[in-house]
């Protein structure tokens, strides 16, 4: 949430929580004061976002690269998901009991074979 400067008529100077400077309302406007330029920046364990421009920065690298990772999944997902919705399962059980039939024929030729070889080995 970003910062917000309270109403100048209920109070005239604050301090801003992440960066530590003090403004003050002088003249219709927010200014920041010199004399606390230099002033301590909050803990970071009151407000865990608080760090170094540059740390920011790569924590905003690093949820890129997660976002980018995370989006080529879902593409992935969605695109297995597309092939799914295309099967025809009809057609598939047609031709899995087509092969179901076929292999019973050929355990039965299997079988006649063994017969007919056992019978010209007597």
């Amino acid at each position: 949430m970003p910062f917000q400067f309270p109403d100048p008529n209920l109070q005239s100077e604050v301090i801003h929580p992440v960066t530590g400077e003090t403004w003050s309302y002088h003249n219709g406007a927010w200014v920041v004061e010199d004399s606390h330029a230099d002033a301590a920046i909050p803990s970071t364990h009151s407000h865990p976002t608080v760090h170094a421009p540059y740390a920011l920065s790569s924590e905003v690298d690093q949820n890129e690269e997660q976002l980018q990772a995370i989006t080529t999944t879902l593409l992935n997902v969605a695109n297995k998901l597309e092939a799914l919705e295309t099967l025809d399962l009809d057609n598939a059980l047609s031709a899995l009991a087509t092969a179901q039939a076929d292999i019973i024929e050929l355990k039965s030729k299997v079988n006649a074979l063994e017969l007919t070889s056992f019978l010209i080995m007597e």
